[in-house]
This record gives structure tokens, sequence and C-alpha cells, in this order.
């Protein structure tokens, strides 16, 4: 019996070199087809509807409004593209919109954005050019020509007399006041003259009078300065506090 011994000679090794050459391009082609269909996929959905915002909500709104808040808001739903939305950008521009003293921002899998607000209350209100104007208690005023909130903020000292240049800086320095101090005002007027551009009358809910300058009002009406005045010199009515005095009188 014959025994055969393999030599690998016998085959042809131009065809076998041949057809790994073929395998090789087969496959590299099929990996360049893939990465290209991946290439065109990653287009569509990166700048394509498939990535932009699909839909945003906002929870926690009593005196503020939902539709407002997204309204004013960069970030728009089919328009701006999931990818670019910044959550902590997102927070600071609903942080400056009236009554939001906080918002959180959470982004899901499928482009929806939440926006969880906390409010906070009105401070002041006040009428210039006939237009309502309100402030919150972090300082941010705006006008409400439509004076939705008149019946809330009614509770609140009202300002008279005011500019918009005088009632903005008033009430950044009115926000900044101890609350038993803000608690005892009931109404605010402007009263300047030549010599005394930012002399306001506080009037006190006990009926006494307050005069402050706009820009001193906050280092003179601090809970100790309050407490001392009142106490040393109960039976007064008017009480004019220029620079570090204060001069008390009926």
């Amino acid at each position: 019996m014959t025994t055969y011994v393999y030599n690998e000679h016998d085959e042809n090794q131009v065809l076998t070199m041949r057809n790994k050459l073929k395998k090789k391009k087969r496959k590299r082609r099929i990996n360049f087809v893939l990465i290209v269909l991946l290439l065109i996929f990653l287009v569509i959905f990166f700048f394509g509807d498939m990535s932009k915002v699909k839909k945003i909500t906002v929870s926690g709104c009593h005196l503020t409004s939902a539709e407002e808040i997204i309204e004013r808001l960069p970030v728009k739903s089919k328009k701006t593209y999931f990818f670019k939305v910044n959550k902590k950008q997102v927070e600071t521009e609903v942080e400056k919109m009236i009554f939001v003293e906080k918002a959180t921002v959470t982004k899901d899998l499928i482009g929806n954005i939440k926006i969880r607000i906390k409010e906070n209350n009105a401070s002041l209100y006040g009428y210039i050019n006939n237009i309502l104007y309100v402030a919150d208690q972090d300082g941010i005023f705006e006008q409400d020509q439509q004076q939705k909130w008149i019946s809330y903020v009614q509770r609140c000292p009202q300002m008279m007399n005011f500019d918009e240049e005088h009632f903005q800086s008033f009430v950044k320095a009115y926000v900044k006041l101890p609350s038993v101090v803000q608690n005892q005002i009931s109404s605010i007027v402007f009263e300047p003259d030549e010599k005394d551009q930012t002399k306001c009358k506080l009037e006190l809910n006990d009926g006494k009078v307050f005069y402050v300058r706009i820009e001193d009002m906050e280092k003179q009406l601090t809970s100790t300065n309050y407490y001392l005045v009142i106490q040393s010199y109960p039976d007064y009515k008017y009480y004019d506090y220029l620079g570090k005095n204060v001069y008390v009188y009926n």
C-alpha cells in the first residue's frame, strides 16, 4: 500500500493567494460601507430633527407662567440641538426671571427637558407712567401691563413718585434690609429735591415716618440701628437718617 505525503507545493499557490486577497478586499469593502453608513447616521442624528429638543416642561409655577418661562428661554423645542443644551446655563437664565428663587433642569435620553422651579414672593410694587411695576424678594422687577399680579402685590409696600432708575436702585437696596424692618414699612414715597436727590419717605405701620437716602439705606437700617433708635426715642413720629446721624422730631 502506497502512502501519500502532503506537499503544499501540490496546490496552486497563485490561486490560494488570489483567494486570500479577494477575502481581504471584501472585508475592507464591508468595513468601509459600515463606516460610511455609521457616519451618515451620525450626521442625520446630530443635524436632523432626531437630535433636537423634543419637549420643554416647567413645573412649580404659581405666580410665574410656564408658557412665559419657556418663551423667554434661549433653548427652543424642535429647534435647539439637544447635545448643545447646558443645564447650568438654562438654570441661570430661568433664575434671572421674576419670582424664580431656584431652578433645577434635568434632561432625559429621548430629548425632553424638565425645569422645576422654586418661587419666592413679591416685595414691592408701584406705578410709573400708569404702568404697574412689581419687584420680588431678589430685587428682580418687571412691568405688569396686564396687572395680572395686582391682587397679589397689594399686600406689599407701595412705591410712589419713582422713576424707573430710582425704582431699580431703591429695590436693590430694599431687598437687603432685614425682614424686621421690611415688615414695618407700609409705603414708600420718593421725595427728592435739588440738594437731596435720593430722599425717600418710609411710612411705617405704626404711623412713624423714616426719611432715608437710597445709597445709605442699607447701612442705616440694620436691625440693631432700627431697634436702638425706636427704643431710645419711642415718642417721636419723624426719624430723619442723614449720614451717621438720626434727627427725630414731631
